[in-house]
């Protein structure tokens, strides 16, 4: 009976060490160090720390002298390790955020070539994808960063194939992902490389995270991307204030509201106008509106079949102005 007793009790405890282990290796765990750095962009790490962390991983940070860090939106954030006392690891996490002092960083650009020999994987989310191009990695592979980022990553490194509508891209050993919550489904693919397709899509019902393992949601196809981006000369004493921006592919409304002592609602429309008329994508097409411009993309640029309005409301005073910019495409009524 006692050994009746004793050989039900081993195989309760060995379930019950195989269910606390759904995620974590048998073996030693997969060790992951995400880098640190003044001025990271919170989500860019704390995202991906919380997949690899529910995974099973071994997850910490490191930096270049294990001091602490000030994130970019002020959280201090101390780095479990440097680069000269952390232990040896199977893949790299670069988050983004302000990175142009990072970036330029000769001893974090000598780490990360030691890491690319040595580990397993390396991981980008948003601009973290500039850290790792300054360093020659991307050279001749694809990659992604931030929407808003996207052009000044083309035309700053043209050896590398930008993939403006993927959420993520994946060269074999280096994983680039777009912005911000993108890094959750990178770190998610990590996971799945790892793994197993099987666990990484159980971890992401675990984290109530609609995970779409060939891509999903990609910020950069939204419809704003086709705004016009031109240099308009504002009177020096306007001052803007985004006051929402949202919408799909083939619509989109922003709006600014605009503060000043010395220019009019048509004054600031003029100055609108004047900064279209150089912009040989777009044609004027309706002016009758005191207060409001219409432009049709032209035949044959680069905003064919799109449809533009901004239309300039007094608020309260004459100081006080709402700016509100539209775009759709051919696919949406209306504008």
């Amino acid at each position: 009976m006692k050994h009746l007793l004793e050989t039900i009790w081993y195989y309760l405890i060995l379930f019950l060490l195989v269910v606390s282990s759904t995620f974590a290796s048998a073996d030693a765990k997969y060790k992951v160090a995400i880098l640190m750095f003044d001025d990271v962009q919170i989500i860019d790490f704390a995202g991906p720390y919380e997949v690899f962390g529910q995974a099973g991983f071994d997850v910490f940070t490191v930096s270049t002298d294990g001091e602490p860090i000030k994130t970019v939106m002020g959280l201090d954030v101390t780095p479990t390790f440097s680069f000269a006392n952390m232990p040896q690891v199977d893949a790299i996490l670069v988050p983004g955020g302000n990175v142009h002092d990072v970036m330029q960083d000769a001893s974090v650009k000598e780490w990360l070539k030691q890491m690319q020999a040595s580990t397993q994987y390396l991981l980008s989310v948003c601009t973290g994808a500039y850290i790792l191009a300054e360093t020659g990695l991307l050279d001749n592979k694809s990659a992604t960063t931030f929407h808003r980022a996207l052009n000044g990553f083309e035309k700053d490194y043209p050896k590398v194939n930008l993939q403006r509508e993927k959420r993520f891209v994946d060269n074999g050993q280096i994983i680039t992902s777009a912005g911000l919550s993108s890094g959750l489904d990178a770190s998610l693919h990590l996971v799945s490389k790892v793994l197993g397709l099987e666990k990484a899509r159980t971890l992401a019902m675990h984290l109530e995270y609609d995970w779409d393992p060939t891509g999903g949601f990609v910020r950069a196809q939204m419809a704003d991307m086709y705004f016009p981006d031109n240099n308009i000369n504002w009177p020096e004493d306007v001052d803007f204030e985004r006051d929402y921006s949202f919408g799909n592919k083939s619509h989109w409304r922003t709006t600014y509201k605009a503060t000043t002592s010395s220019t009019t609602d048509t004054q600031l429309l003029s100055f609108y106008q004047i900064a279209m008329e150089s912009d040989k994508n777009w044609k004027l097409v309706d002016n009758k509106k005191h207060n409001s411009l219409q432009f049709i993309g032209v035949d044959g640029g680069e905003r064919k079949n799109w449809e533009h309005r901004v239309t300039i409301d007094t608020l309260n005073d004459e100081n006080h102005y709402m700016i509100t910019l539209e775009i759709h495409s051919d696919e949406h009524t209306g504008i």
